[in-house]
C-alpha cells in the first residue's frame, strides 16, 4: 500500500539517509546531539516541502508553457535541479559501494587495480565506483527493473545495520557527547548543515488526493523516518566522539567496529551495506533517467525527443539511461563524497525554494478570461474577399436579418458563379458540395417560397399540440411547474446567501507582488541575523515573514488544486529553505550556480532555436478566429493560375 501511494524513490531515499548520509553528519560533520536535535528541524522543512510539491501534481504544465514563460521556468528549474539531486545521490552510493567492495576484499581490490593502496579518506581515482555505475547502467538499458525483492533486501539492510548500531551502543555505549560542554561544536550553523544535509531522506510528495487516510499515513511515514533518524544518531551519540581534527572517512560504519575491537561483524556489515546501497541505487536511478524523459515530453519540450527513445525489445529509453550513467560516473569518478553530499542537499534545497517560490505569487495573477457567446455560428470566407453581408438592411435598425437552416432542394436555386467557387473551395476542404443551399436569409424570395413549400414543424409546436388534445393531464403540468417555480426561489435565495467569491484585480496582483517582495527581504534579515550570531535581526525577520504571509492570505486569490497549500505554508517553506541553504553554499555554490547556468543556457536555446527544428508543424489550411458574434475560418487564397479545373472532379 506505502508504494502505491508514494512515488517511486521514496524507500531509496530513506534507506540512503538512514546508512549513509546519518553516519556521515555524526562522525564526519556536527557529532551526534547535534544531528539528533536537527532533526526536528529537517523534519518540519520536509513537510513543508512535500506539500508544496503534491499540490503541483495536477498542474497542466503545457498551458504555462504557451502563456506564462516565468512559471514555466521555475517548475522547469525546480525539476533541473531535481535531476542533479538524483545524480550526487547515485555517486554518493557508488562510491560507498566501492568502498564496501575493498572492505570486503581486505583492502586488495584498489592494489589490483591502482597498484598500490589508496587512503580510506575519499580516494582517487574511483575505478570500482564507475564500474559500478557502468555495470548497473548497462544492466538498465538491457531492461532491469526493480521489483519487491531487491526492496525487501534493502529493508533487511537497513534494518540489520540499525539493529548492530543499537547493540553497540548497548554493549560500550556511554554519555560523554552530551556531558560535555558544547552540545554543539560548529554552533548554530553546524546545526543547521545537519538539518540540511538529513532532509533529503524525507519523502519528496505526500499524497494529495485519496481523503484524511492517505493524508495520516503519509504523515505518519514522514514521522517514521524522522524516528529512525533520531534512533541511528542517538546510538552513534553514545559509541562515537566528533572531533574537528579527524580526517573525513567515507564509509564511518567500518571505521566505528574497528575502534569498537569488532573486527569479525565488518564483512558482514560490509554485506548489508552492498544490498542497501544497491536497493537504493535501483529505486534512485530509474527516478533520475525517468526526469530526463519527462524533458523530452510535449509538455517541456526541452530535449530532444530522440534521447527519449524506448527500445523495442526491452522497453527502456536507452539514451536517456547512458546520459545519466556517464553523468553519474563523472561524479563519482572525480567528485569527493563530501562534496557530493553537500551538492546533494544544497540542490534539494533550491529546488523546494522554486517550487515554494512559484506557489506563493502565481494565485495572485489576475486571469483574463475571454467572453464566449452561446450564439455564435460558423461561416466561411476568403481572405481576399469581404465578409458578405445582409443586402436588405433598414435605416433604422442595425440588427442583422436572422438566419434559419432549411433543405431546399438543388433544382429550386440556379448556382452563380460565386457559388461555384465556393464548392470547388469546399471540395479542397473535403465537404459536402453544395454548401451554399444550406443556408437561406429569410428576407429573400427564395427563402419564402421554400418556407411556404415545405413548412417545418418546430417541437414546441408538438408539445403544444399534445398539450391541447390532453385535457386531463393540464392540471398535472401546471402543479408540476408551480413546483418548479418554488425550487428556483429557494435556489437563487440560497445563492445570494453565499459568500461573494472574490476574483484577483491587477491592483491586488501587484499588492501581492510587493508582500512578497517584502517576504524576501525579511528572510535575507533573518540570514544576516545566523551569519552574525544576532537572534534580535533573526527574530524580527522570521515574525515579518510570517505577518506578511498572514496578510496574502486575504489577498483574492486562484487556487492551482483541492489541496492547494495556504501562503502561511509556502512562506515558511522558502524561508526555512533559504536558512538551511545557506548553511550548505561553503561547499556546493560552484556546483550549484553551473548547473543553474547549464540550465539557464538550455532553457533559452530550446525557447529560441532548437524548438523549432523539433516540432516543424505543417502550416495549417483553416486558420480560426474568433469574434463577438460569429467564428469565422478564413482560408487563404492561392495566387492565380495555380488552379486547373480537370483536377477538381465535377467541374471543368
Amino acid at each position: 500500500m506505502i508504494t502505491a501511494i508514494f512515488p517511486s524513490g521514496t524507500a531509496g531515499r530513506w534507506g540512503f539517509g538512514v546508512v549513509i548520509l546519518i553516519y556521515l553528519i555524526v562522525y564526519n560533520e556536527n557529532g551526534g546531539p547535534t544531528t539528533l536535535i536537527a532533526t526536528i528541524l529537517a523534519s518540519i522543512c520536509a513537510l513543508f516541502s512535500a506539500i508544496c510539491k503534491s499540490s503541483l501534481q495536477n498542474i497542466q504544465i503545457a498551458y504555462l508553457r504557451a502563456t506564462q514563460k516565468f512559471d514555466f521556468f521555475c517548475l522547469f528549474l525546480a525539476l533541473w535541479l531535481d535531476i542533479l539531486t538524483l545524480l550526487t545521490a547515485c555517486g554518493a552510493l557508488a562510491r560507498t559501494l566501492s568502498t564496501c567492495l575493498d572492505a570486503m576484499t581486505g583492502g586488495m581490490a584498489r592494489i589490483y587495480l591502482l597498484g598500490r593502496n589508496s587512503d580510506e579518506n575519499e580516494p582517487w581515482p574511483d575505478v570500482l565506483g564507475v564500474s559500478v555505475v557502468f555495470l548497473l547502467t548497462v544492466m538498465f538499458m538491457l531492461g532491469l527493473e526493480n521489483t519487491r525483492v531487491f526492496g525487501i533486501l534493502m529493508v533487511a539492510g537497513v534494518i540489520g545495520i540499525t539493529v548492530i548500531g543499537i547493540a553497540l551502543s548497548y554493549i560500550r555505549g556511554n554519555l560523554y557527547e552530551w556531558q560535555s560542554d558544547k552540545i554543539m561544536p560548529n554552533g548554530w550553523l553546524g546545526l543547521l548543515s545537519s538539518a540540511a544535509l538529513s532532509i533529503f531522506t524525507f519523502p519528496t510528495e505526500l499524497p494529495s488526493n485519496g481523503g484524511t487516510y492517505k493524508k495520516l499515513i503519509g504523515f505518519g511515514i514522514v514521522v517514521t523516518v524522522a524516528l529512525t533518524i533520531a534512533v541511528s544518531a542517538g546510538c552513534l551519540s553514545t559509541i562515537t566522539e566528533f572531533s574537528e581534527t579527524k580526517p573525513f572517512i567515507a564509509v564511518p560504519v567500518l571505521s566505528i567496529l574497528e575502534s569498537q575491537d569488532f573486527h569479525k561483524v565488518e564483512p558482514a556489515v560490509a554485506c548489508l551495506l552492498v544490498l542497501t546501497c544497491s536497493g537504493a541505487f535501483l529505486e534512485l536511478f530509474p527516478e533520475m533517467y525517468s526526469l530526463i524523459v519527462k524533458l523530452t515530453t510535449s509538455e517541456y519540450k526541452i530535449l530532444s525527443r530522440q534521447i527519449g527513445y524506448e527500445n523495442g525489445d526491452s522497453g527502456s529509453p536507452v539514451l536517456a539511461i547512458f546520459t545519466g550513467g556517464s553523468l553519474c560516473a563523472m561524479l563519482a569518478f572525480a567528485c569527493p563524497l563530501q562534496n557530493l553530499i553537500y551538492i546533494l542537499a544544497a540542490s534539494n534545497l533550491c529546488a523546494g525554494i522554486c517550487r515554494a517560490f512559484f506557489l506563493l505569487y502565481s494565485p495572485y495573477r489576475p486571469k483574463y478570461m475571454a467572453n464566449n457567446t452561446n450564439e455564435a455560428s460558423l461561416a466561411y470566407s476568403r481572405l481576399d474577399a469581404p465578409r458578405p453581408s445582409s443586402s436588405r438592411r433598414s435605416l433604422w435598425s442595425f440588427n442583422k436579418p436572422k438566419t434559419i437552416t432549411i433543405p431546399v432542394a438543388k433544382s429550386r436555386r440556379k448556382k452563380t458563379k460565386r457559388d461555384i467557387e465556393l464548392e470547388r473551395e469546399w471540395l479542397l476542404l473535403g465537404e459536402p458540395q453544395s454548401p451554399i443551399p444550406r443556408v437561406a436569409v429569410l428576407d429573400s424570395p427564395e427563402a419564402e417560397s421554400s418556407i411556404l413549400t415545405e413548412p417545418v414543424v418546430s417541437d414546441v409546436d408538438c408539445i403544444d399540440r399534445e398539450i391541447l388534445t390532453d385535457t386531463d393531464s393540464s392540471t398535472d403540468i401546471d402543479a408540476i411547474v408551480d413546483e418548479y417555480r418554488q425550487k428556483v426561489k429557494v435556489s437563487t435565495a440560497g445563492m445570494e446567501m453565499e459568500k461573494v467569491i472574490r476574483i484577483p484585480t491587477v491592483s491586488s496582483w501587484r499588492l501581492a507582488l510587493f508582500l512578497v517582495f517584502l517576504l524576501v527581504v525579511a528572510t535575507e534579515i533573518s540570514i544576516f541575523g545566523l551569519t552574525n550570531e544576532s537572534p534580535i535581526f533573526f527574530a524580527s525577520g522570521a515574525i515579518t515573514v510570517l505577518i506578511i504571509s498572514i496578510m496574502m492570505m486575504f489577498i483574492p486569490k486562484y487556487d492551482h488544486s483541492q489541496s492547494a497549500p495556504s501562503s502561511v505554508t509556502c512562506a515558511l517553506a522558502v524561508l526555512l529553505q533559504l536558512i538551511l541553504l545557506y548553511s550548505t553554499l561553503k561547499s556546493s555554490w560552484p556546483a550549484i550556480l553551473f548547473w543553474i547556468g547549464a540550465g539557464i543556457t538550455l532553457y533559452t536555446r530550446c525557447h529560441t532555436w532548437c524548438c523549432l527544428c523539433l516540432e516543424q508543424q505543417r502550416p495549417q489550411l483553416l486558420i480560426p478566429t474568433v469574434t463577438s458574434n460569429m467564428t469565422s475560418i478564413r482560408i487563404p487564397c492561392p495566387p492565380r493560375g495555380s488552379l486547373i479545373p480537370s483536377r477538381i472532379s465535377g467541374h471543368r
